[in-house]
């Protein structure tokens, strides 16, 4: 989904919010931890946003999951959608994985080494509706000398 702005649209505010959920939409969420014996893991998920509306109410995006830890070792990626592991690498310190999904709500990804129970680094993805069912941004705006 891509918002434009146009010059005759009803709200130049409107317009500016999208522009900027749009920047957002386009900016990696990373994280980094590091826990107590564990090896510190930096995870990166692109696009981190997804906009849906009425027009398109589902967000079908391939999403790129990229890891890297400071050793060597057994790491799975999961996500809120089940509970088996998308993908596990056994003596890795880095991977990759393109996640394609439709999706009407916000979820997490998250990497786990050998103990599946303790999270090494999460990334939360975020979807946003732009749709509202408050009826007073839908009428049109009349100026006080307008007559029709």
């Amino acid at each position: 989904m891509c918002w434009a702005i146009s010059p005759g649209s009803a709200s130049g505010f409107d317009d500016m919010r999208r522009l900027i959920l749009l920047l957002l939409l386009l900016m990696p969420a990373f994280v980094v931890a590091e826990t107590d014996g564990e090896p510190t893991m930096r995870m990166t998920v692109k696009p981190m946003l997804c906009i849906i509306d009425k027009r398109t109410p589902l967000c079908e995006l391939a999403f790129l999951v990229a890891w890297e830890s400071e050793r060597n070792g057994y790491y799975c990626l999961f996500n809120d959608f089940g509970e088996a592991p998308l993908r596990c690498w056994n003596d890795a310190d880095d991977g990759r994985l393109n996640d394609e999904r439709s999706v009407d709500k916000s979820f997490s990804y998250w990497m786990t080494g050998d103990d599946t129970e303790n999270r090494l680094a999460i990334v939360a993805v975020e979807v946003l509706r732009m749709d509202t069912d408050d009826r007073r941004r839908n009428r049109r705006t009349r100026h006080v000398w307008d007559i029709n």
